[in-house]
């Protein structure tokens, strides 16, 4: 009898605090100046929370929290994201959004790599509750990367 094995969703893992519905996902892609978010996250969790609190003309964080992601560029797969953490907008001047990194997921932040199916190519701030039960874990990467970042991405990183 053949074993067929399952991947294994972000649902198994992990559940959110609250409901679906007040979440959004951010999927963080390179920025007009051509700025890479994993190289953001690299930086330091104040640029990587800069990313967070960056406001498009609209109102696209209307919801009080932010699961964030961000494109793993050197893997060259589109549907590779790693996870940034959780934000909770804390106010919404009309030139950026106040954020505040919270506790929920911090374990998984800059370690949980998700692979995302079926998100469009321009979804980039999205309802989480159309993504959540989608997204699977593709590795959990070692405490190293978070702890010591520049160390554990040098030479990962290309492009």
């Amino acid at each position: 009898m053949e074993t067929i094995i399952q991947p294994i969703r972000l649902q198994d893992i992990w559940t959110p605090q609250h409901d679906l519905k007040y979440y959004k996902v951010h999927f963080a892609t390179k920025n007009r100046a051509g700025d890479e978010p994993l190289r953001a996250w690299i930086r330091g969790e104040e640029v990587w929370r800069g990313w967070q609190q960056h406001r498009p003309e609209r109102n696209m964080f209307r919801l009080p929290y932010i699961f964030s992601l961000m494109r793993v560029y050197p893997e060259r797969q589109n549907d590779l994201w790693l996870f940034g953490g959780v934000f909770e907008v804390t106010g919404r001047p009309e030139t950026s959004y106040e954020v505040k990194p919270i506790e929920e997921a911090r374990p998984f932040a800059g370690r949980l790599k998700l692979r995302s199916h079926g998100r469009a190519k321009r979804e980039i701030r999205v309802d989480f509750k159309n993504h959540y039960d989608r997204l699977e874990v593709a590795e959990i990467l070692p405490i190293e990367a978070v702890t010591d970042r520049e160390a554990y991405w040098k030479g990962r990183l290309s492009g």
